[in-house]
């Protein structure tokens, strides 16, 4: 029989988060990792890769597409970077990319299993939820976070977190608090909105029996963790803070209109969010609020005390948002913190740990025996078909066809297919001009390009240069509002003045047949709908 410890969180000899050995906890978070890489298995490279991969091989060999751009802005993610970083300079990128995500799968399963452990007796009922989160995670989200991703940062960052709610479940705030500075060197945003998350929640359930004690007694007994846990965290932010050095404060204003209002309001505006996101949000709120009562153990009720200080970061980015009409300035530098991507990687953990606790009456929730038979045979059922659904996208042998979320926007085989001639075919520091679409350049051809519309710097005056940059090689007006997908689109001029700026002495041009030729030379290489040309060289050019 499962017992409840005095923390709250449930043990037993029946499979709970005590009195097991560390071959079960390793099976366990096994099979829980294997759970998330059905949602996050895609062909290499996935929708940031791309960008965070090719950085850390440059950054670890400089050499490699060295005077590059966007290789060579600052960095924001500088541990990830220096510890994914020999593994990228010296395997293929795939190869790393693969390596790095059955790493990352590993810590955001061990995260999660230990959080559901504190409020689930029995590892089987974990895995299903865990396997709730992972739908709930695709499916309920606001502002378009993943958690499940490919091999990132802020994947081994949630990993980490998901820690620090283990740790707060069964009452030890400290080791939360430290677990968190952790996830916040890997990650600044992760981290410190889930500081942030702790704060909240310790104020929450400080009213109640579910106090967490280990901050009270001998002064140095709180100032100790907390002091490491703020060290550890300054390790990413720092040299985040750092990332608008060097520019004006219009200058400042101007980089976070760009990447606020241009860029990613799909992340930060909540006027642009997907209206449907945003229904299926609410409702899963609505279901988690409604799951409360049946929050029945100390444990429980801490996980639900966290997840309410991840809403409450929401709700602030709410009222923030709501200073967008009369201080557009303010509103902006506030709103590039990702004020809602928190909760969306919070909500879904807190929702399937509370929807699997009360369903198999775990702590001693009630439900009649023949209804929760009936709500488990559903859950399992969703369940086994989202399981299938996903492993469409599966790269087993035999599945050529399955295309790269990075490429999604690119007919991927052809476009492989011609980054694959320029690596072999173009000299090692040529420069292109690339589709605006096209953001796995680096990845499969390994030559520099002017300008890429995925990825942009993080720094001020990075993220300037940047705006220039696709101005100049995609905008006909100026603005930003609507680009043409290839600098040859907006004629030979433009093209010839776009590469004579920025050094491209080659370009790929997608080709259409109802179009004329896009230059008056042969393509080198011809692919699908892709041709590689060999611009002029400037004037000045030997």
């Amino acid at each position: 029989m499962a017992r409840v410890e005095s923390d709250g969180s449930v043990g037993g000899a029946d499979g709970g988060a005590r009195g097991r050995g560390p071959a079960a906890v390793l099976v366990e978070v096994a099979l829980v990792a294997l759970l998330f890489a059905a949602a996050g298995a895609w062909p290499t490279p996935d929708t940031n890769e791309a960008h965070y991969l090719t950085r850390a091989r440059h950054g670890w060999d400089p050499a490699w597409l060295e005077g590059d751009f966007f290789l060579e802005s600052r960095e924001a993610h500088g541990v990830f970077s220096f510890l994914i970083g020999p593994l990228a300079a010296e395997w293929p990128l795939g190869s790393a990319a693969w390596a790095g995500r059955i790493a990352g799968w590993g810590v955001l399963a061990a995260g999660f299993a230990f959080a559901a452990s504190a409020a689930i007796p029995a590892s089987g009922w974990r895995l299903a939820a865990a396997a709730l989160f992972s739908l709930a995670a695709r499916s309920t989200t606001a502002a378009g976070e993943w958690v499940i991703g490919g091999c990132e940062a802020k994947v081994f960052a949630w990993g980490l977190l998901f820690a620090a709610i283990g740790w707060f479940a069964r009452g030890r705030p400290a080791a939360a608090w430290i677990t968190l500075g952790m996830a916040c060197a890997l990650h600044p945003l992760v981290g410190g909105w889930g500081m942030v998350a702790l704060a909240v929640a310790l104020a929450w359930s400080a009213r109640s029996a579910d106090a967490a004690r280990p901050w009270s007694g001998p002064p140095a007994r709180s100032i100790l963790p907390l002091g490491v846990g703020l060290l550890l965290a300054a390790v990413g932010v720092v040299p985040a803070l750092g990332l608008s050095a060097g520019v004006d404060a219009a200058g400042r204003d101007a980089a976070i209109a760009t990447y606020v209002v241009e860029r990613l309001p799909h992340h930060l505006l909540v006027r642009t969010f997907n209206e449907a996101l945003v229904a299926r949000h609410l409702l899963a709120i609505a279901v988690w609020w409604l799951l409360l009562p049946a929050s029945t153990t100390a444990a429980q009720r801490r996980i639900a005390a966290f997840t309410a200080g991840a809403l409450a970061v929401s709700a602030s980015g709410l009222a923030v948002s709501l200073l967008e009409t009369a201080a557009p300035a303010l509103a902006h530098r506030l709103l590039r913190f990702y004020w809602f991507r928190l909760a969306d990687g919070v909500l879904p953990a807190g929702l399937a740990i509370a929807a699997v606790a009360a369903l198999t009456a775990a702590g001693g929730a009630r439900m009649p025996a023949g209804r929760r038979r009936t709500a488990l045979a559903a859950l399992l059922a969703v369940l086994a078909f989202d399981l299938a659904t996903e492993s469409r996208h599966w790269p087993l042998p035999g599945r050529p066809g399955v295309a790269s979320r990075a490429d999604k926007g690119l007919q991927a085989a052809a476009w492989q297919e011609v980054c694959g001639w320029i690596r072999a075919h173009t000299p090692a520091d040529a420069c292109f001009l690339t589709p605006r679409g096209a953001s796995s350049f680096h990845w499969h051809a390994e030559r520099r390009e002017v300008v890429c519309w995925k990825n942009i710097p993080q720094d001020a005056a990075g993220i300037l240069e940047w705006r220039r940059r696709i101005v100049d090689c995609f905008s006909a007006d100026g603005s930003l509002k609507n680009l043409v997908s290839s600098t040859a689109s907006l004629g030979r001029d433009r093209l010839a003045a776009a590469a004579r700026k920025y050094g491209a002495d080659h370009a790929v041009v997608p080709l259409n047949p109802l179009d004329p030729p896009p230059l008056d030379a042969e393509p080198l290489h011809v692919a699908g709908p892709y041709a590689v040309y060999r611009l002029e060289p400037p004037p000045d050019t030997p």
